[in-house]
């Protein structure tokens, strides 16, 4: 009798577990916010059993089949979704836009960012004169903290941070330093080391460098990577100061295999025709900033608008990526095998799998440094590449092209 009860308990107990697994799973499979062309039709099909509707109650609509959605006035309106038409599930932001025009590029591109502040890589320990181990800044200093200024006194290099520790001669000094977006001080005081100069025990560094894919254009502003630029030691989103896109040409391609993701070698153009524009923002979707020097992209690159694709637009099947990385501008053929339109991940809303015989052969499939490459489908925009799966290089995510301007603008 005892197990029954006990089995019967845990059934009990599994049940609302169970529910609240498909209700976020549910969750998943319809988006946040969807856009929608003023007095265009869009369709959907999200194969819920749930309801929607749209101010009160006016506008319902199932979404166990196909529906579509009209906005005649573009602004933003409420879409309520409630599953079996009872249980709140998600509250939809719908945006009435105009249909957005985009030069798709494909290019590679230089990528210079200066750090707001010195950026702390890490922290360590060092033998002072007497032979004794000392980590001044271990428990004052943390990974990605941004150094700002000494004693009041504003730097921007790390030479400038080097000399004044050198210079200090074991007196304490104060660091004003941005630690998740809040400015603090710290105390801290350099030791002498055994080969006589004075040092904080940290490491750190006040630029970023780096080749990425330009993924479009318009006459004023460019989108780039597809996902944010981040330190390659912290994992963090790089604050910075100031930034450059400049043009780059690729010297050099190592083939992703299994286990072993693919890249490429470039180098930078730094002289004054290499200037593309200014890196404006670096967000988990991409940088953005403002095109200043058109007329030097390469010649390759199209000159035409191609419109810009909604995530409902997006659908299974032959999608082409349009990358100039064999030293000619080509449309690479893949697969678009999945898609996550209420992904949490901003940057995999696509599953995509490289198919073209030629792109294979050429890169083994989605290597480092074609992050960015745009994707076409249809004749619009849809999104770009942004990871590969390191067990399998024909296989990684895009990004939806309407999250790369969302975040862009």
């Amino acid at each position: 009798m005892k197990s029954r009860i006990v089995i019967f308990a845990m059934i009990c107990g599994l049940i609302p577990i169970s529910g609240w697994g498909w209700m976020e799973y549910y969750k998943t499979c319809i988006p946040n916010k969807i856009q929608v062309i003023t007095g265009s039709q869009s369709d959907f099909d999200f194969s819920l059993p749930a309801s929607a509707s749209i101010a009160e109650g006016k506008q319902q609509w199932t979404l166990q089949e196909p529906f579509s959605v009209t906005a005649w006035n573009s602004g933003s309106y409420e879409m309520e979704v409630r599953l079996f038409g009872v249980i709140p599930l998600k509250t939809i932001q719908v945006e009435a836009i105009e249909e957005t025009y985009v030069i798709p590029c494909g290019c590679p591109v230089g990528i210079y960012m200066e750090t707001e502040g010195i950026m702390v890589i890490d922290t360590g320990t060092i033998v002072d004169s007497q032979g004794v181990e000392q980590a001044p800044a271990g428990t004052v200093l943390q990974s990605g903290d941004y150094i700002q200024a000494v004693d009041g006194v504003y730097i921007t290099e790390k030479e400038e941070l080097i000399q004044t520790i050198q210079e200090s001669q074991g007196q304490s000094l104060t660091l004003t330093v941005k630690r998740n977006q809040q400015a603090i001080d710290v105390l801290i005081t350099p030791v002498c080391s055994k080969d006589g100069d004075y040092k904080a025990g940290i490491w750190v560094r006040d630029d970023m460098q780096g080749i990425g894919t330009l993924t479009y254009v318009t006459e004023e502003e460019f989108g780039a990577l597809g996902h944010g630029v981040n330190d390659t030691d912290t994992g963090e989103l790089v604050d910075f100061a100031t930034g450059e896109l400049r043009n780059a040409s690729i010297i050099g391609i190592t083939k992703g295999e299994s286990g072993q993701p693919g890249s490429v070698a470039g180098m930078v153009d730094y002289s004054e025709e290499g200037y593309l524009g200014s890196i404006e923002s670096n967000t988990e979707c991409g940088i953005a900033g403002s095109i200043e020097a058109f007329q030097h992209l390469p010649a390759d690159v199209s000159q035409t608008f191609v419109p810009v694709a909604l995530k409902q637009e997006v659908v299974l099947g032959t999608a082409y990526i349009r990358s100039d990385i064999s030293g000619e501008m080509k449309e690479y053929e893949i697969q678009i095998t999945d898609i996550h339109m209420g992904s949490t991940n901003a940057t995999k809303g696509l599953e995509i799998q490289v198919t073209d015989p030629e792109l294979l052969e050429l890169t083994g499939g989605i290597i480092q440094g074609l992050s960015g490459s745009p994707i076409l489908q249809n004749g619009q925009v849809v999104g770009a590449v942004t990871h590969v799966l390191v067990n399998d290089p024909t296989r990684g995510y895009g990004i939806f092209i309407e999250n790369m301007l969302e975040h862009d603008n």
